[in-house]
């Protein structure tokens, strides 16, 4: 028995460091997204809109949101909270920040058509890996992401993709109203990035998974 709750322990570990590591790599995409200067994902871009017109920095007010976010998710699903949550909650606003000061000081603004699409191409790649990677590792969703299970939750309903279709809209409507950094990059975030979820996911995350589970 020791044993057991040794390994469990054990899993729980590895899979929260999977986790942030997951988080912090989305953190990074969602920054070179921005610096392609042809949108973000829906909630970031919400998000910055909202924080330049209050004058707020973008992590301060993410982490605020998420906050206000989760109060409502403890009360109507708490089984969604967990580790990951809390990394995601806190990590992502001010990783963006983070990693686009850096980008912009030690790499030049893209200025073409052509090198802003190859820029977002290689954030697109880093943002789902990161994504596919704090999925996968399974220990809390963010609190965006506890939204549309909430929703179903409370009005009995099964219709998760209308629910989530209906939240990403109604995201990206907010973000280009309040002028956040909105463009195709929007758009295919928000409707698009599963088939890159899947490949990282059966061509890396399942297997680190596997190795963390011992399968």
């Amino acid at each position: 028995m020791a044993n057991l709750n040794l390994k469990i322990q054990r899993q729980t570990v590895l899979r929260a460091l999977m986790s942030s590591i997951g988080v912090i790599i989305q953190s990074l995409g969602g920054a070179i997204l921005l610096e392609s200067h042809l949108g973000m994902d829906p909630y970031s871009s919400m998000n910055l809109g909202i924080s330049k017109l209050i004058g707020w920095e973008l992590g301060t007010f993410q982490l605020v949101l998420n906050f206000v976010i989760l109060v409502i998710v403890f009360f109507v699903q708490k089984r969604l909270i967990g580790v990951g949550t809390i990394f995601n909650m806190v990590l992502v606003g001010y990783g963006i920040q983070f990693f686009s000061e850096v980008y912009q000081r030690m790499l030049p603004d893209p200025r073409t058509m052509i090198c802003q699409v190859v820029v977002a191409i290689i954030g697109l790649l880093i943002f789902t890996f990161g994504l596919s990677m704090y999925i996968v590792a399974d220990v809390g969703v963010s609190p965006f992401d506890a939204i549309t299970p909430m929703l179903l939750e409370l009005f009995h309903s099964h219709r998760y993709r209308f629910i989530r279709i209906i939240q990403d809209t109604t995201t990206m409507l907010i973000a280009w109203l309040v002028g956040g950094p909105f463009g195709l990059v929007t758009l295919i975030v928000a409707f698009g990035t599963g088939p890159f979820i899947i490949f990282w996911r059966e061509r890396v995350h399942s297997h680190l998974l596997a190795l963390i589970t011992n399968r």
